[in-house]
């Protein structure tokens, strides 16, 4: 071997010792992820992806319904909560149904309740209620939250108007 073709390989060594180092350093980086990733709690790691999947979204869904009325009350020993919508799309509703979260004093999910709404199809411009009967009731529940989905799963945005007043003259 003469003298040049030695320098010429030493010239490219370390340009593969280079890409080499370049490869280990951003492996050392994937695996510090995977570790951090391991290590978060559950909770955080759903608020990361849901944050990515909200900003690979293709923008915010357009409201169905109108959100018209939410009321409850105690009657007989039983809570009795009750909702009005209105389908403000351009096509009929098919299978909405309403998920209602029940919480206990101290703030803590205590039941989740699926209740339909009482038709199965809301034709366009049309209302719908829903009504839930929790019998024996003992002040169990202090509040509740409501959301509205298809049987499919799809969670449907709504519009409240819940509250608004219009004045006619």
């Amino acid at each position: 071997m003469d003298l040049s073709s030695f320098q010429q390989i030493r010239r490219q060594q370390p340009l593969i010792m280079d890409v080499l180092r370049l490869f280990l350093f951003l492996l050392s980086f994937v695996v510090a992820a995977g570790l951090v990733l391991i290590l978060l709690p559950q909770s955080a790691v759903d608020r990361i992806a849901q944050s990515f999947q909200s900003r690979s979204a293709a923008g915010p869904q357009q409201e169905q319904i109108a959100f018209l009325y939410l009321g409850d009350e105690v009657k007989d020993g039983a809570f009795h909560i009750r909702g009005v919508v209105r389908n403000i799309a351009t096509q009929p509703l098919e299978q909405l149904d309403v998920s209602i979260r029940l919480y206990a004093p101290d703030g803590s999910l205590r039941e989740t309740a699926i209740v339909r709404m009482d038709r199965e199809s809301i034709a366009p411009d049309s209302a719908a209620e829903f009504d839930l009967t929790y019998p024996n009731y003992n002040s169990q529940f202090s509040s509740y939250s409501v959301e509205f989905k298809l049987r499919q799963g799809e969670v449907l945005p709504y519009k409240d108007l819940r509250g608004v007043a219009r004045i006619t003259e």
